[in-house]
């Protein structure tokens, strides 16, 4: 009964007691791909994806297009208010020849996009510039559109017959919308000096966030060093209230055993449960391959460096906070250092969530594969990286890792989420595991939002991707799940750290123990 009435009292701050809204304009959307100040906030709004992906459940994804009229191939048709924050799709020339796409924003009499697919995708003299336009390996684009009252994405054939008219192959467009109301200024280009400045900065940060570590702060509020014996934890106490702007971590010896086996737990205001219960490696994203040189990467939000790694996600706390370091590995841990900057704060605003990550693994074969959940026509299991029924909340990004033995690809599924909804299929079906981290065929790069830590196969693989504007905000409930492709022989494991924000803080309620690595078969 406690626990409603609590759950109850912040719903109620929650709706009541929000700060005062900011126009969302282009500017707005821009800064929040740069800064992170803004991801605890828990505000009305819901993401979704238009796709092409295969409604017969299985793999053609290049070709379920879901509204053809005549030569216009419509790829998303919206009200507003909302954003489109992404769109990405397969292969470009020939795949495209003879396609314009066109974007449509309040019914206006003009496209405020109208140009050949290849041409709005070109990251050197598009219209829009790189990082937020990019063809690394797949063509997408990450720049907002805002619209105040509705939005028409469509694909335009220049050829007379249906059957020379060129699609190209998947197609994705992630959008958000907000409750009526809501004071979202319609994108104009030409862009404002002010908006050509933002766009500036976006770009110059992120170049410098996908090749380099921040800089590190002038001074670090708490600089820790801890000497753990096996089986036994250390902690780490914070008084009063603040925000942790950024948590750095360095452990020896940094083995994947070492790795694996200390696990990072963090309990907010007083809270007798952990939200944060990770394996130490798995937080950061290098619990298979430690500190060696083809596993350092940098991005906006984590990364690892020769010596250490590193977290930028904004971890809100009125009433103090406890981290506690669990050595649950075969040997002592003589050289953890914990380095915080902290940002103190007397209070917080009402629609702050805590800090949550949590963690999973799931065997691909054997029973784990047999009882676990399915969906769609084919009923494809799926390992699932998160599921809660207890809002409000907001899931902000993943790192996942896949124990694969093989030289083969690891697995097509589809990326599915549900936020506030239940039934088939969810608002966001993806098409394939590659597009959900801006890759696709298995050619993944590192990017400031999404990458890879290693690619390489047979090996542990493992992967990042993070939601800035594009976050999947719920009031009551959401569930994340990626679909398990696999051949019946092929012996892997799935994992997953799942990074998100809760009002009130919730327990992680992670698995307690690690899987052993999946066999390597006899080649």
């Amino acid at each position: 009964m406690r626990d409603s009435i609590l759950l109850a009292a912040a719903l109620l701050l929650f709706a009541t007691h929000l700060p005062a809204a900011e126009t969302k304009d282009l500017t707005f959307f821009l800064r929040r791909l740069r800064t992170l100040e803004h991801l605890p906030e828990l505000e009305p709004s819901h993401t979704a994806l238009a796709s092409t992906w295969d409604r017969s459940g299985g793999n053609r994804d290049g070709v379920d297009f879901k509204r053809i009229e005549g030569n216009r191939n419509i790829l998303l048709e919206v009200d507003g208010p909302g954003c489109i924050h992404r769109i990405f799709t397969g292969k470009l020339g020939d795949k495209v020849a003879g396609t314009r796409i066109q974007i449509i924003l309040d019914h206006g009499p003009r496209p405020i996009f109208d140009l050949e697919v290849d041409r709005f995708f070109d990251d050197a003299s598009g219209p829009i510039p790189y990082p937020l336009v990019f063809h690394k390996t797949y063509p997408g684009t990450l720049f907002p559109i805002p619209f105040a009252r509705h939005c028409l994405v469509q694909l335009v054939s220049g050829e007379p017959e249906e059957r020379n008219r060129r699609w190209g192959n998947f197609w994705q467009v992630a959008y958000t919308t907000y409750p009526k109301g809501t004071d979202v200024r319609t994108l104009r280009w030409p862009l404002e000096a002010r908006e050509r400045k933002e766009l500036e900065t976006v770009r110059r940060t992120w170049l410098a966030a996908e090749s380099e570590p921040p800089p590190a702060p002038p001074a670090w509020a708490l600089n820790k060093q801890l000497s753990i014996p096996a089986g036994q934890e250390g902690s780490i106490r914070i008084d009063g209230g603040g925000v942790i702007r950024e948590m750095r971590i360095s452990v020896q010896p940094a083995t994947p055993e070492v790795l694996r086996g200390l696990r990072l737990q963090a309990a907010w205001d007083g809270a007798a449960f952990p939200s944060l219960d990770v394996p130490l490696g798995y937080f950061f994203g290098h619990a298979d391959y430690g500190h060696r040189p083809e596993a350092r990467f940098s991005s906006l939000l984590l990364g690892v460096t020769p010596e250490e790694a590193y977290s930028r996600f904004p971890m809100p706390f009125e009433k103090g906070a406890e981290f506690r370091f669990v050595n649950r590995s075969p040997q002592r841990v003589d050289g953890l250092r914990v380095r915080f900057d902290i940002e103190p704060r007397r209070s917080l605003p009402a629609n702050w969530g805590r800090f949550h990550a949590t963690w999973t693994e799931r065997r691909a074969y054997g029973p784990d594969l047999e009882n676990a959940r399915r969906y769609g026509k084919l009923q494809v299991p799926v390992h699932l990286v998160l599921e809660r029924a207890s809002g409000p909340g907001k899931y902000v990004g993943v790192l996942l890792h896949v124990g694969w033995p093989y030289a083969s690809w690891w697995g097509e599924g589809d990326w599915l989420i549900w936020t506030d909804e239940e039934g088939w299929p969810p608002s966001y079906h993806g098409t394939g595991s590659e597009e959900y981290f801006n890759s696709g065929w298995c050619e993944f790069d590192r990017k400031a939002v999404s990458g890879y830590v290693v690619k390489d196969r047979p090996s542990e693989v493992a992967v990042y991707t993070f939601h800035l504007n594009d976050a999947f905000q719920f009031r009551n409930n959401i569930r994340v799940a990626e679909e398990i492709w696999k051949r019946p022989e092929e012996r892997g494991l799935w994992g997953s750290t799942a990074f998100w924000y809760a009002l009130p803080a919730q327990p992680a309620a992670s698995r307690q123990d690690l899987l052993p690595r999946p066999p390597v078969p006899e080649r």
